[in-house]
């Protein structure tokens, strides 16, 4: 184990891709303990004391803390979150922002352009509404200064944790607007797993509901292991075709396709989402009657919560998974999948594999993330949001993503050191 560790930095790029990240999550959670000027602290311990297990709670979570402390990373990366939703299905439905998706990077550019404007403004509106929210709580004083001062404090720390995420997406290891979620969540574990302690140490909760809890642990980090390497292998077969004396092709390959094609995207855009309808209740007190059916681990948020999981597993596959596409890259390239004619008949072929094995994935993560809330009923164990399905789902896909790449990495470079060294090029000269 250490010897593979300390192999990760004898790889000058991917040493300074470690270390790039490393540096980015220190000022990400730096950030987390710097307040916005003007609130009072005791009043806002008090205040997240009486919401416990509500909406501020499981954005908290998100955030690492940083909500809880009013601090500058208090809206987190929700905002971005919110517009890439917005835009990703903008871009399914409308047919300009369609058409510009597909004329490669530059149509790209011009999406994340406006994803990137369409978070500031969701970032001031959301600003500014948490800060109506701290005013009317007593937890400050509403003059225009603090106004001012928070929402700008606000959205520039939204806007900074944009532009980290996209650098360390770019020079650092895996995503890094997930891997910001991630650490926001781990931040936050070792103070819900002493919370749950002090429940069994105390009485509140059985000895066996805290034996069974480490169970469901394992069995959950065990599923989204499983269901983030698991893939159904479609074989293609290369027609044989002679050049001069030589015969090339006539060989067999596999086409690999995840059973979880969007990641832990569905997962992050259904949390997403869900938190929209609880805000609107908080803000809104017409619309208070409805805060029993949006609350994070009822009823009627459980079946939504899954609803929306199966919605963004095969929407995000369709954006980044196009049968037609393989299809037509399969038969460019001489191959075919055998008893299945090239073409149309193809992509069909693999839309239906495809579509079978969404539906597995889709009804996997599912009941990953609702088995918690289960749980939690049963058991009475507090804060199972934190603890249960979403987060460790995040948790464990993100890191697998990640140590996926940073394998990526290191095959990248033995195959660099082979060529350098001759191994290939002097087989080629011979």
């Amino acid at each position: 184990m250490w010897e593979k560790l300390t192999h990760l930095f004898r790889v000058p790029e991917l040493r300074k891709r470690i270390l790039f990240t490393l540096g980015a999550i220190i000022i990400f959670r730096l950030g987390t303990h710097i307040p916005v000027p003007g609130v009072d602290p005791e009043a806002l311990k008090n205040f997240f004391a009486q919401q416990g297990g509500g909406l501020f709670d499981f954005l908290n979570m998100f955030t690492g803390g940083a909500l809880k402390r009013f601090s500058l990373f208090a809206l987190g990366v929700m905002p971005y979150i919110n517009a890439s939703i917005i835009f990703s299905l903008l871009t399914a439905v409308v047919p300009k922002l369609k058409e510009m998706q597909q004329q490669g990077r530059e149509g790209q550019r011009k999406i994340t352009m406006y994803t990137r404007w369409s978070t500031l403004a969701l970032a001031i509106v959301q600003a500014a509404t948490m800060s109506m929210l701290i005013v009317n709580a007593g937890m400050a004083s509403g003059s225009v200064w603090f106004y001012v001062m928070s929402i700008i404090t606000l959205t520039t720390g939204t806007i900074y944790l944009m532009w980290l995420g996209e650098r360390m997406t770019e020079n650092g290891i895996g995503n890094g607007i997930s891997m910001i979620i991630m650490i926001g969540i781990l931040a936050r574990f070792p103070a819900q797993l002493a919370t749950t302690y002090n429940d069994i140490t105390t009485g509140s909760v059985s000895p066996f509901w805290g034996i069974a809890l480490i169970l469901l642990f394992i069995v959950v980090i065990g599923g989204v292991t499983m269901i983030q390497q698991g893939q159904r292998k479609i074989v293609i077969q290369y027609a044989k075709r002679t050049s001069g004396r030589r015969v090339y092709g006539g060989h067999m390959s596999h086409l690999p396709i995840r059973v979880n094609q969007g990641g832990v995207i569905p997962i992050i855009f259904a949390s997403a989402l869900l938190t929209i309808p609880l805000t609107l209740t908080q803000f809104i007190p017409s619309l208070s009657f409805l805060t029993p059916y949006v609350t994070n681990g009822s009823y009627t948020y459980i079946i939504a919560y899954v609803l929306l999981i199966f919605f963004f597993t095969y929407f995000y596959s369709s954006i980044v998974f196009d049968p037609k596409d393989v299809a037509k890259n399969v038969r460019d390239s001489g191959g075919f999948i055998p008893g299945v004619r090239p073409g149309k008949p193809t992509a069909d072929y693999i839309s239906g594999v495809l579509n079978r094995i969404l539906l597995v994935g889709a009804v996997f993560l599912a009941g990953i993330a609702v088995l918690p809330y289960l749980f939690a009923w049963v058991s009475g164990i507090r804060g199972m949001y934190l603890i249960g399905g979403t987060s460790l789902l995040i948790v464990v896909g993100v890191g697998l993503d990640t140590i996926m790449q940073i394998e990526a990495h290191l095959v990248m470079r033995h195959y660099e050191s082979l060529t350098k060294s001759g191994g290939l090029l002097g087989r080629r000269k011979g």
